[in-house]
């Protein structure tokens, strides 16, 4: 009888639908095509992949990147990899070769990339760990004085360090320092490890030397029976000291990156549209001459149109990327100013069709290239990009308008409430007590906090919703650990104090790298304005000489007055990138550069007469 129940309510139990079905037959779809590719790879390739993955050292990168990949399928993955670009490259070629007439460059540009491509794609497999290993090193790095100064402050309030190790694996205010925790945490419970063997494992193949030596000294001082709270101490105030050196010797790298992009973006930029100047200029006294005067004039933009919009922009995103990899940065992100970029593309593509139409440049669309329809040309570009980066400055100046002087102003905080709290007073009195004296703009955050904490919010609860929206990292990292110290051990004055003390050097670190990088913000724009002119001035001087009118090289003005917008666009995001760890910064840049670089192709063009 159970079992005819049993097999009763089986029976009863609805049907998957067709709709579910099909769901899950997509999932396991989605999953096998990786899993092909791989059982392709290691198919065909897993002999060459061995040598490859021993040739590389690929265990040990991955050990020291942190990823969990077999060097063996990454290597026969990268083989085959290559394999069939180098066969797609080979067969477009070919086909290239026999549907279209090709000129000698456009030959010798085809056949180039042809041979780069696999080339890059081999370049960038094996480049990949060291990328990888590089942000690690990097990241953790740039978060280790204040986890340092958490791990004090928690062991001061006598926490453990596997509590330490678990409650830092949880903080949202880490990011590499929480994914190390992460680590630790999976070598004590899937593997066994105490926690001091777990942090010396994590930390030997660490590829930052000074979080291997300091966790490693932290574990033979621990296992030696040594003052542990003194050696975290000093330790914290070393590295404070050197993150101080070594934050000015980033600096000077930022500023190199800035100086060698605008070397190179502007100066050599220049120097190579002289010899398209020059060649537009020789093509031009070699026209045909009729009886009505210069008929035609025959000039190749296909190597200034391949520097312009693909060699320089390529330029720009490799300097971009240089200064993320050497720049301090923060877990803090800003996705509410890049996620509108959606609906404003969109919009600017309109914009961009509307103002061509407006300035009668659509006969462009026909292959008719003029003076005016380059100036149509011109404004329309210009309006799309302001467009797209108007609301994105506007959204990006709304968030953070406020946070100006947060840093210090939390350090003066913090040693109030320490001052305050020698008198005995419990610490959300004193937080109470001084939500009344004036600490810029971080008093309303204070006020929000005072207030919550005197209808009975919990002091975690009442510093979580007055600190949302703030996107100062350290600001809210150091009422996350305030609260932490309270919760752990009482918030003594000696810890709220310590806490103080590091966010003070926190703030000068700040002010620092902001005064420095202001007066590197402005070499894109001196750039900027030369790329927009010079070019265009030698141009309209050597066909003077030439008795030539500038209207019969509308192709190369195009070419040259597009990419200077591009390019401008550019170097707005990389210098605010450069100043404020940030894209989202470099959108007020790029509204600005874009402006400039209009008005300055406007004049110019006014005055060769175009």
């Amino acid at each position: 009888m159970k079992l005819f129940k049993r097999r009763k309510k089986v029976e009863k139990q609805p049907r998957p639908s067709t709709a579910t079905v099909g769901r899950v037959v997509t999932r396991r779809v989605r999953v096998t095509m990786g899993d092909v590719f791989t059982a392709f790879a290691l198919t065909f390739f897993e002999k060459p992949g061995k040598s490859l993955a021993k040739t590389f050292e690929f265990e040990r990168l991955f050990r020291r990147a942190g990823l969990s990949i077999h060097p063996v399928k990454y290597g026969a993955e990268t083989i085959a990899m290559l394999f069939m670009v180098s066969l797609f490259c080979i067969v477009g070629f070919v086909s290239t070769i026999l549907t279209l007439k090709l000129s000698l460059v456009q030959l010798l540009i085809t056949i180039l990339i042809v041979i780069l491509a696999p080339i890059m794609i081999f370049i960038i497999r094996l480049a990949y760990p060291y990328i990888v290993i590089s942000l690690r090193k990097s990241e953790t790095d740039n978060e280790l004085p204040f986890f340092m100064a958490y791990v004090a402050t928690m062991i001061r309030g006598g926490y453990s360090l596997e509590k330490v190790i678990e409650r830092v694996a949880q903080l949202k205010v880490f990011k590499a320092i929480r994914r190390e925790a992460q680590r630790i945490i999976t070598r004590i419970k899937m593997f066994g490890d105490d926690p001091v063997t777990a942090l010396e494992k994590v930390a030997s193949d660490h590829p930052s030397p000074r979080f291997r030596d300091i966790m490693l000294g932290y574990t033979t001082t621990l296992r030696s029976g040594g003052d542990v709270l003194h050696y975290l101490e000093i330790r914290t105030r070393e590295l404070f000291e050197s993150r101080m050196n070594e934050i000015r010797s980033i600096l000077g790298r930022l500023a190199s990156f800035l100086e060698l992009y605008i070397i190179f973006g502007v100066v050599l930029s220049i120097t190579l549209f002289v010899f398209f100047v020059v060649n537009a200029t020789i093509s031009a006294a070699q026209a045909v001459r009729s009886p009505e005067g210069i008929t035609s004039i025959n000039i190749d933009i296909t190597i200034p149109a391949f520097y312009n919009f693909f060699i320089l922009p390529l330029m720009g995103f490799a300097i971009a990327w240089a200064i993320h990899i050497n720049q301090p940065r923060t877990p803090i992100s800003y996705r509410e100013v890049y996620l509108p970029l959606l609906t404003w593309i969109p919009i600017s593509i309109i914009v961009f069709i509307i103002i061509l139409i407006v300035s009668g440049g659509m006969n462009i669309l026909t292959g008719v290239i003029g003076p005016s329809e380059i100036k149509s040309l011109i404004l329309a570009s210009s309006g799309a990009s302001l467009t797209i980066s108007i609301p994105l400055t506007i959204k990006y100046r709304s968030i953070v308008k406020t946070h100006k002087g947060l840093v210090k102003a939390t350090a003066d905080f913090l040693r109030d409430i320490s001052e305050i709290r020698k008198t005995g007073l419990s610490p959300e009195k004193c937080i109470i007590l001084v939500s009344s004296r004036s600490y810029g703009n971080l008093t309303p955050i204070i006020e929000r906090i005072a207030a919550a904490l005197s209808i009975g919010f919990s002091l975690e609860e009442a510093l979580r919703k007055a600190l949302k929206g703030v996107k100062e990292w350290f600001v809210i990292a150091s009422f996350k650990f305030l609260a932490d110290s309270i919760l752990v051990g009482g918030g003594s004055p000696e810890v709220i104090d310590s806490l103080a003390r590091f966010t003070q050097v926190l703030s000068e670190m700040e002010e620092e790298t902001r005064r420095r990088m202001r007066t590197q913000v402005f070499l894109p724009y001196f750039g900027a304005i030369l790329l927009a002119s010079i070019p265009m001035i030698l141009l309209y001087m050597l066909l003077s000489i030439a008795r030539i009118p500038v209207t019969l090289t509308t192709p190369l003005l195009l070419v040259l007055s597009i990419g200077c917008i591009i390019n401008a666009y550019i170097m707005g995001l990389i210098a605010g990138k450069a100043s404020q760890t940030t894209i989202a910064a470099g959108f007020l840049h790029a509204t600005m550069l874009t402006i400039i670089t209009t008005i300055a192709l406007i004049v110019t063009f006014t005055y060769i007469g175009v």
